[in-house]
This record gives C-alpha cells, sequence and structure tokens, in this order.
C-alpha cells in the first residue's frame, strides 16, 4: 500500500504531523508512506523510520507524477496544492482538492478538521463555534479522520549522533554540576502570529521570577526574536544563558534537548519539547490550547 502524506505548512506543523506517520504505520505495517513537504523540514523527518521517502516541494515533486497511490493524504488547503494534486495517481484521496467547478473543496473524511476551518463549507459564524466548542486534539482528530486504532501517537524526533554531541556539550558547558534545573524561555512566536506571545516586560518579569526559585534560565528564540531578546536582556539585572538567534534548526534542536524545562508559546520550540520528552509550560493567545496533546508532560496557560 502507497501512501502520500502533504504537509508543506508551518514547522511545528510538519513535526506533530509525525504522530500521524506512527499510526499510520501501526495500522498498514507493511504500507510505504511518502512525504511531500519542504526542504526547511528536512531537519525534523530525516531519522524518521515511518517514512519510506520524503520529496521537496521546492525540488523533486514532480517525482510523484510517476507513482500510482493507494491512497493521498493532502493536509494543504490552499490552490497551488490543490491544482497540483491533479497531476498525481491515486485511488483515494482524503482532505482538500479542487473540484470539477474549480473550487477547493475537502472530502467527507476530512470534515471534523476541515468544517473548522477557513475552507468551511459552513457558515463563518458556524465553523467559529465548532472550532470554540472542540475539545479534541489534534491526534484525536487525525485518528478519527484516518480511522486509526488509537488517538495518542507520539511525535517522533529521532536525533543525529551530531545532536546528541552538541546536547552533551551544552549541558557539561551550562549545568557541570548536573545538579541545577535549565529552562528554556521561548520569547516568541514568528511573524505570523504576534499574539501568541507574551509581551516583553511580562517575559522579563517571568525570567526574573524563575531565577528567584534559583531556575538557570536559557534565553530562546531564533531570528525573528533577535530585537526582541535584545530589548528583553537590557530589562534583565541578572544574566541569563544567551543562544544564538542565527543558530541552525539542528543547532536549536540540540539545546531544546538540552534543557529540562520549556516555557513557551503554542510554536515550534512547544513540538521539539513535546517530542523531545521535555517537561513543558505552554501558553495560547488566539490558538486552540485544547488541540495539543502534551502527553502529560506539562501544563497549559489559557485565555478565559
Amino acid at each position: 500500500m502507497k501512501i502520500l502524506f502533504i504537509k508543506l505548512g508551518a514547522l511545528g506543523g510538519v513535526l506533530r504531523a509525525t504522530s500521524i506517520f506512527k499510526g499510520l504505520k501501526e495500522k498498514y505495517p507493511q504500507s510505504e508512506i511518502y512525504v511531500l513537504t519542504k526542504e526547511i523540514s528536512f531537519d525534523l523527518l530525516e531519522n524518521n523510520l515511518d517514512i519510506t521517502k520524503l520529496f521537496f516541494w521546492e525540488k523533486n515533486k514532480e517525482d510523484l507524477e510517476k507513482i500510482i497511490f493507494d491512497w493521498v493524504i493532502n493536509t494543504e488547503d490552499d490552490e497551488e496544492t490543490c491544482i497540483f494534486l491533479g497531476k498525481l495517481h491515486f485511488k483515494k484521496i482524503t482532505g482538500p482538492y479542487k473540484t470539477n467547478q474549480n473550487k477547493i473543496s475537502y472530502t467527507d473524511d476530512s470534515a471534523i478538521w476541515y468544517d473548522m476551518g477557513k475552507i468551511s463549507k459552513l457558515k463563518l459564524e458556524k465553523a467559529n463555534k465548532l472550532k470554540k466548542e472542540s475539545h479534541k486534539t489534534y491526534q484525536e482528530i487525525y485518528s478519527e479522520i484516518l480511522n486509526l486504532p488509537k488517538n495518542d501517537y507520539p511525535l517522533v524526533l529521532n536525533l543525529t549522533s551530531q545532536q546528541k554531541i552538541l546536547t552533551e556539550k551544552f549541558r557539561e558547558k551550562h549545568n557541570p554540576s548536573k545538579k541545577e534545573i535549565l529552562v528554556g524561555v521561548n520569547t516568541g512566536a514568528g511573524i505570523n502570529w504576534p499574539l501568541k506571545s507574551i509581551s516583553i516586560d511580562k517575559t522579563v518579569e517571568l525570567i526574573k521570577n524563575l531565577q528567584k526559585k534559583g531556575l538557570k534560565v536559557v534565553l530562546l528564540g531564533g531570528h525573528n526574536e533577535r530585537e526582541r531578546n535584545l530589548e528583553i536582556l537590557k530589562k534583565l539585572d541578572s544574566k541569563v544563558i544567551e543562544t544564538n538567534p542565527e543558530n541552525t534548526l539542528k543547532e536549536y534542536i540540540s539545546i531544546i534537548n538540552a534543557l529540562d524545562i520549556i516555557v513557551t508559546s503554542d510554536t515550534l520550540a512547544l513540538h521539539l519539547a513535546v517530542a523531545l520528552k521535555k517537561r513543558v509550560v505552554s501558553f495560547f493567545g488566539p490558538t486552540s490550547a485544547e488541540e495539543i496533546e502534551l502527553y502529560g508532560q506539562g501544563v497549559k496557560i489559557k485565555p478565559d
């Protein structure tokens, strides 16, 4: 059985999808799972043993046109992806597709997810109401869509030997006695959802409170958080462990793996921490806390 899974979106979403690969492989152990994603996601998926082969949107997606798939699972609802689907050969599809009337729709079996989204067949008010009232995690929803045996498949992130070495070096440098607790504070949430993040002043207050409790704080963030983190550092009285905002994804994953606790918004750091089985305190703004599965590893801070 040949299955194609299409996931091009945000890195956190790509990592979250690894739970579905695990479920598919459990139900169909002899299946071949092909994944179409973007090249930026390579470091999240390169060691995933549930994946038969990776294809990249920017590089070799045309090679998929030569394969006949038993099942295509599409998670992207944009026009470009749905047009590309029309070039593929498959027996069954789940998720968004383009109709004969040249409109983007979605299959009935995926309605539990897309009825709540931007391409919903329902009126906006009804779609928003469903989203607000939903208490199912992403794993529960997709297990239901794909009729998988369980609904709590773990996220999968297998580190390379190089990443394991980087993890050990970070621990040896910043916690040589192995007696301190390293707490990573992830300050931002990228550029698309600024309201996921708490304010700079609230972040500073949080860090000071953690330090008062004797915890060692590691300031996390990527390129988009460079200026924000500089502002945070100016407002702090005591030192924190700084990380390079230009770290590669591989290096960033290694640092997350070196920490004991991660405090973060609903962003990539959260999904990395969950996949690496770290303790987590996650806070939410405009996104759904209910859809995030923490597997008993932490707590969620939600707005009223």
